[in-house]
């Protein structure tokens, strides 16, 4: 699947939008300060998949565009995202994001954390020049849960025994909440009823959902040259995603749950040893299973989604699911 090519299709209709917004967010990143300029253009360099920008505009789509207000909507969440990334990398102490190295790796902790700062700040205003209370409480409400769900991921990690409905909770909180906000943001702004508001807030919780699972089987069934990242990079990290979830059902039967409990207590790993418990995830029921789930995730966003008109608009989220299911990376 060419991620692409098949993103650009699913965003022809809003492509000029799209490069606005792009246009909007490097003028209202750019600083007096020539090294947060550098760390900010460096940040900005990485290809994104805009996903939830769109989500933003499309959703803004199914009522009364009003493109100014979604404008500034969709800059201020796409700093809010990026922000959250180069902290994640900080606390990850990740070197490398798809295959590039991190603001901290080139500038240092201290810059990354107050280049993501900066970005918290400069929504601040954006958000209040949108005029609608509603979209204040949405916007610090999610702050608020990503840094949530990013404190339990923290709080979780090389915990053998995670159960599903934790996993659950840490990915709603820190992943799926960004694109529930963004679809829900675009119908605050259009005008849509407040049962519309909701339904597309479930929207695009059940999306975000399916797009982390379905991200945590990748890191098990796709090498670095595909994600930028080894395989069981997650597992490398201490943290146990769905797929490991499943595998380690079994594991007191097979002799792998006391393998996997080893790795997660080191901090330095063996790649044959990550390869082991990779393959043994992948040729088990790990990645199956949490296939399943994706698409049951998928199934209820699209069943949110089809309580709205039939749309060109509606068709491109509507494939925008297939899209998250399918992708590589």
């Amino acid at each position: 699947m060419n991620t692409t090519a098949t993103l650009s299709r699913l965003f022809a209709g809003i492509q000029a939008d799209l490069d606005t917004v792009d246009k909007t967010f490097q003028e209202r990143a750019t600083s007096g300060l020539t090294i947060l300029n550098s760390a900010s253009m460096h940040a900005l360099g990485a290809p994104g998949k805009r996903l939830r920008t769109a989500l933003t505009l499309l959703a803004g789509k199914l009522n009364t565009y009003r493109f100014e207000k979604l404008l500034l909507l969709s800059v201020a969440f796409e700093m809010t995202h990026l922000a959250t990334l180069i902290h994640d990398d900080i606390v990850d102490e990740s070197s490398t994001r798809r295959g590039n190295p991190t603001v901290n790796a080139l500038f240092g902790d201290k810059i990354a954390i107050l280049l993501g700062d900066y970005y918290f700040a400069k929504t601040a205003g954006l958000i209040a020049d949108i005029e609608d209370p509603r979209i204040d409480h949405l916007f610090s409400d999610t702050v608020a849960t990503v840094c949530e769900g990013t404190i339990l991921e923290m709080m979780t990690a090389g915990n053998i025994d995670l159960s599903k409905e934790t996993y659950y909770e840490k990915t709603r909180s820190k992943t799926a909440c960004l694109m529930a906000a963004c679809s829900k943001g675009g119908a605050i702004i259009s005008g849509a009823t407040p049962e519309e508001i909701e339904l597309l807030y479930a929207y695009g919780m059940h999306l975000g959902t399916a797009f982390q699972i379905i991200d945590d089987i990748l890191d098990y069934t796709q090498d670095q040259s595909t994600i930028g990242k080894p395989a069981g990079n997650d597992l490398r990290q201490g943290m146990v995603t769905l797929p490991l979830i499943y595998a380690l059902q079994d594991a007191p039967q097979n002799g792998h749950y006391q393998q996997v409990k080893t790795l997660l207590g080191e901090k330095t790993h063996k790649d044959e040893e990550i390869s082991e418990i990779v393959e043994w995830v992948t040729q088990g029921n790990g990645v199956k299973l949490s296939l399943l789930d994706a698409h049951a995730q998928a199934n209820k966003a699209r069943e949110a989604l089809y309580h709205f008109p039939a749309s060109p608009d509606r068709d491109v989220l509507d494939e925008l699911i297939d899209f998250v299911l399918m992708r590589k990376k």
